[in-house]
């Protein structure tokens, strides 16, 4: 997901506040940016949507996905390997054959309730 494209949609989640139930314990009430971290010598950021999700839940299922092998298409890949009820994809920004960016949502990419999204 290219950056202006996370942004709007962090943005969007928390004007229009639509919010899902929480999931995760103690995850908050808002969309938030998390901190960067490194991993595989990259440096990744992310942000939640929503709510359900803390940076470190997040972090967490982000480091599993971005281990994931994709081919690099015109459009995002489906990873059919994060959380249970969340519709996961690598963004066709991913480099390397691994799913560098993408999201992981419940609802829309236009309207999502819940979720998290990476870019590195």
């Amino acid at each position: 997901m290219n950056r202006k494209l996370a942004l709007f949609v962090v943005s969007a989640v928390a004007v229009t506040g639509c919010f899902a139930t929480a999931t995760t314990a103690g995850a908050v009430t808002t969309g938030k940016v998390c901190s960067s971290f490194k991993q595989g010598g990259r440096t990744y950021r992310s942000e939640t949507l929503g709510t359900g999700w803390t940076c470190a839940s997040a972090k967490a299922w982000i480091v599993k996905l971005v281990g994931d092998r994709v081919h690099i298409v015109s459009k995002s890949v489906p990873l059919t390997n994060g959380p249970r009820g969340y519709h996961c994809a690598a963004d066709p920004t991913s480099e390397g054959g691994h799913a560098t960016a993408g999201h992981c949502i419940k609802g829309t990419i236009a309207f999502p309730r819940s979720g998290f999204a990476w870019f590195a």
